[in-house]
């Protein structure tokens, strides 16, 4: 009897233990993921311009995506999503699927002194084409690529005011 009970215990320590090494090994769910605002990348740049003319000069280069917001008190200007398709990620040659991929702009602008500060983030995510993965966005990091785009575009259209 007591080798008998000793043999269960024996098998509820391995398999308690087995457990704790397979949940460890695997994290799953909610816990897994950080809140707030991840995997952003900010590009910034002063201008030698008034802050009205630089609010002026982003939104005609955000001309063509629609606005979320737009609070020149505050200076916040945020875009809608702009959806396209990813130019990095494809599913290869047998499955022949395109992951699809967004964007936001999140831009501040703030006066100081005889500059304006034009800070922009971009929000970039991407959903692949087919498996349970395909009903979700998951955030990955921007190269900070669209950003610098869209400073250049601010400051080429402050050069021809």
């Amino acid at each position: 009897m007591n080798q008998k009970r000793m043999s269960n215990t024996r098998c509820a320590v391995i398999a308690a233990l087995f457990i704790a090494l397979f949940s460890a090994a695997f994290p799953i769910g909610c816990a897994t993921r950080s809140g707030g605002l991840r995997n952003m990348t900010g590009v910034s740049r002063y201008f030698d311009k008034d802050v009205n003319r630089v609010w002026d000069a982003v939104t005609q280069a955000a001309e063509g995506i629609r606005i979320e917001t737009k609070d020149k008190e505050s200076g916040v200007l945020t875009t809608q999503w702009v959806k396209g398709w990813s130019t990095k990620r494809t599913t290869g040659l047998v499955l022949e699927g395109q992951w699809q991929e967004r964007y936001r702009l999140l831009i501040k602008i703030t006066g100081e002194q005889n500059k304006t500060y034009v800070s922009v983030n971009a929000q970039i995510e991407e959903k692949p084409p087919g498996g349970s993965q395909a009903y979700r966005w998951s955030r990955t990091t921007s190269d900070g690529a669209l950003e610098r785009e869209f400073l250049q575009k601010v400051e080429n259209i402050l050069s021809n005011m």
